[in-house]
């Protein structure tokens, strides 16, 4: 099977999916769908819907002095009504199957089949909250002409970008070296990202010191680019250029050191 055929397989389930997801208004797009999807200009398929959940727990209704497990219990529950109704809506499309997994405690997810396609929808329940408000976006004139037209609440740069950064730090995935190398073309690496970057890279489970001395595993990156990032880009694109480039190690090097931010991580 061709692997950009099955991308794309994949990439038109996403699209009949988001509107069901879009619904639910608690919830908005990060990840790579929202990058290549909405944010740039289509450079590579993707094929997942990660969701963040926007809102704290609205604690000045609550007693100061309650558990704070009571807000906590709000919010899991919110989020697992929204999945519901998600899941309910997608079983209503002839030809689609969405079966609700709840077997990790910090990862909620859908599964969406049909005859020749499957993606996730995912959530986590325990990173809630946004840096900066989310705005309603359509997906990207490229994504329109292929696909179809869709709009969806999307997270902040801050947010998209500051997340996306971690995750390739962390994950070492070719899928996110690549939308990082791409924000360094546009929009670059501005203050707002940066924020986001220091935010995220704080609240990450990882030791900080770990994770900006990321050994780079060369070997996994081959096989992760082989089995799933081969194919997905509209342009072809090297091993070199998608892993560990020297573009992407000068990269690290200005994420670190990036105006006061350097101060800011010292203290760690």
């Amino acid at each position: 099977m061709d692997l950009r055929d099955s991308y794309a397989r994949q990439v038109k389930l996403l699209m009949a999916a988001l509107p069901h997801v879009a619904k639910e208004s608690c919830f908005a797009l990060k990840g790579g769908t929202a990058i290549n999807l909405f944010v740039q200009d289509f450079p590579r398929l993707s094929v997942d819907i990660d969701l963040a959940y926007k809102s704290f727990a609205d604690r000045d209704t609550d007693d100061r002095f309650k558990c704070a497990a009571n807000s906590n219990f709000s919010a899991l529950a919110a989020i697992n009504d929204a999945l519901k109704r998600i899941t309910a809506s997608l079983n209503g499309r002839p030809g689609i199957t969405a079966i609700r997994q709840e077997n990790k405690a910090d990862e909620k997810r859908i599964i969406v089949n049909t005859a020749d396609a499957k993606i996730k929808i995912e959530v986590s329940p325990v990173w809630r909250g946004l840096l900066l408000p989310p705005a309603e976006m359509p997906v990207c004139e490229r994504v329109e002409m292929e696909y179809g037209f869709t709009t969806m609440s999307v997270v902040s740069l801050a947010d998209l970008y500051g997340g996306k950064i971690c995750a390739a730090l962390d994950r070492q995935h070719p899928r996110d070296l690549f939308d990082v190398l791409n924000m360094l073309g546009r929009p670059g690496l501005t203050r707002e990202i940066f924020d986001g970057f220091l935010c995220y890279l704080a609240g990450h489970p990882r030791p900080i010191a770990e994770l900006l001395a990321s050994n780079w595993d060369t070997d996994r990156i081959a096989t992760l680019y082989a089995q799933e990032f081969s194919g997905m880009t509209q342009q072809e694109t090297s091993l070199e250029c998608a892993s560990v480039s020297n573009d992407f190690a000068a990269a690290g090097v200005e994420v670190t050191f990036y105006g006061s931010g350097s101060r800011v991580l010292a203290q760690f």
